[in-house]
């Protein structure tokens, strides 16, 4: 009788399963770590944002927070960018002035958050010293840049802006009232002080000379 000697087939073992379990640990992890930096930095700025502090409140080993961030301040500026609001594109099928509206409205929400406002100042003055703060700062401004570009086209489309007036200069004049207010608390942010804030800037485009 003969013997077959040959070996079996090896089973495939799918690596699917724990190349998944392996992600979704790290996700945990990295919620966890941003959830309890974030809490600190609410909770005391961002000179109680320590790893320290994330270590003890996260349960975290500090080796593993080493491992996603290999700085304090690359960890302090990612929440900043974990808990900064995003501007949202106006509707495509808006008008000037009506996207110009809900764009304005938009940013009051924004500025209208709780936390972003208290982070907010700390966010200014964090960006003078620190270049990854600066990165994230800039990155959000270039964004938003983008999505009021947009708006301010219509504008020009329209004839409403004259065609060589700079973006910069025009929503400093139509944002800068805005973020005075949500810095110093001295005026209530809401829907009216937004289409305030517009109906001025447009009267104040109305008496721009034409060159």
């Amino acid at each position: 009788m003969e013997v077959n000697l040959s070996k079996p087939p090896l089973r495939h073992v799918s690596q699917i399963p724990f190349a998944t379990e392996m992600r979704t640990r790290v996700e945990r992890t990295h919620a966890a770590v941003m959830q309890a930096a974030t809490e600190l930095l609410l909770e005391g700025g961002p000179s109680a944002l320590t790893i320290d502090g994330v270590v003890a409140r996260s349960g975290v080993a500090k080796s593993t927070v080493y491992r996603h961030w290999t700085t304090r301040d690359e960890l302090v500026a990612d929440v900043f960018d974990h808990i900064a609001p995003k501007l949202e594109p106006a509707d495509p099928s808006l008008g000037f002035e009506e996207a110009l509206r809900a764009l304005v409205r938009r940013m009051v929400t924004m500025m209208s958050d709780p936390d972003w406002r208290a982070v907010l100042p700390a966010l200014m003055l964090l960006k003078m010293h620190q270049n990854d703060i600066a990165e994230v700062e800039h990155r959000m401004q270039q964004e938003q840049m983008l999505i009021c570009a947009d708006v301010l086209q219509r504008g020009r489309d329209e004839g409403r802006i004259p065609a060589d007036e700079d973006d910069g200069l025009l929503l400093t004049l139509l944002i800068g009232p805005l973020l005075m207010a949500a810095l110093t608390g001295t005026t209530e942010l809401n829907a009216a002080l937004a289409d305030r804030l517009v109906s001025y800037f447009l009267v104040a485009l109305e008496r721009v000379p034409t060159p």
